[in-house]
């Protein structure tokens, strides 16, 4: 939109309306982004090991949280599931 014009033709309603909406969102977005950072910073709560339960089996959850230096002293042997 060019700079310094009064007023808009109404063309543009529905984009403008938009805009906001989008706006909006992502401030609310940002609020609750906020509000979790301050949150884990007060509370400065420890981590879950594997967050994601038991169907997690994949080799990043095979080592603790955080992973120790040089993780693995042999390279771990990976096979694919469902055969891709």
């Amino acid at each position: 939109m060019p700079r310094r014009y009064i007023d808009y033709a109404d063309g543009f309603h529905t984009w403008h309306y938009w805009s906001s909406v989008g706006y909006l969102i992502t401030m609310v977005a940002t609020i609750i982004f906020f509000v979790g950072l301050v949150e884990a910073i007060v509370r400065r709560r420890k981590g879950a090991a594997n967050p994601w339960g038991e169907g997690a089996t994949t080799l990043e959850w095979t080592l603790p949280s955080p992973p120790p230096f040089h993780q693995y002293n042999e390279l771990p042997h990976v096979t694919t599931k469902g055969g891709h």
